[in-house]
Formats: C-alpha cells, structure tokens, sequence
C-alpha cells in the first residue's frame, strides 16, 4: 500500500492494526493467566509475519521514531502474549524471556538478506550472458 505521497506509512499503520486485532484474538482464545504453555504460545506468535511482510521494500520507513514506535509495540504487545507477562515489563525483558529477536533487528536481516538476493541474482545474469 502506498498513499498518495508514495510514502509506505499508511502500509505500515494497517500492517500492525492487522496484527494487532490478530493478536486480540488470540488472546481472547489464551488468556494471560492460564492455558496453554510457552510454547504452544510461540507457534501462535506468527502473527511477526504479518509484520514482517514486505519488509524490505519499506524497511528505511523505520528510521522514523512515530512509525518505528508503533511497529515496536505492537511487536511488545505479540511477546507479551507469549510469555504472559504484565504490560509493565520493558520491550527488551519481554524478547529476551519470549527468545524472540527484536522486530527492528529482524527487518534489517531480511533487508540484508534481499540485497545478498539481488546481488547474486545479478551476478548469475553476467556469468550466464557470458
């Protein structure tokens, strides 16, 4: 999604509104107290990949703290959920606890790992016109 500015924010915004009612669903399904454990939580906690979703084309959107902060949240807000902690626990605490990696840091692998992609795709062209 990109708005009329060409800016991917609006893409961002509804990529974490989606996520976010994800993760309300399942928490009504699990609540915080009780059910089941850690990780049967975890393999629920693939709602990142709603986060996660085109990560590289709108990765240097981050560098902007409202939509970073958001982004971040609704990331704390999956682990929380994972682990059953209280919302007064930190962002870090909660990742380390859930053995998740921060979301910030999982984008910019995935940018990483798509610019290594063009990379080789781009060298393989040469070698087969060659």
């Amino acid at each position: 999604m990109i708005d009329d500015q060409l800016n991917v924010n609006s893409h961002i915004e509804h990529a974490c509104e989606k996520a976010s009612k994800a993760i309300n669903a399942i928490a009504r399904i699990m609540p915080n107290n009780a059910g089941p454990s850690s990780s049967k939580r975890r393999l629920l906690a693939s709602v990142s990949s709603l986060l996660r979703y085109g990560g590289p084309a709108w990765a240097a959107a981050l560098e902007t703290n409202q939509i970073q902060r958001k982004h971040s949240s609704t990331f704390r807000l999956m682990a929380m959920r994972v682990v059953s902690a209280y919302r007064t626990i930190s962002s870090e605490a909660v990742c380390v606890i859930a053995g998740m990696i921060p979301i910030g840091i999982t984008l910019e692998e995935d940018s990483e790992c798509y610019r290594w992609r063009e990379v080789l795709v781009q060298d393989t062209e040469e070698v087969c016109t060659l």
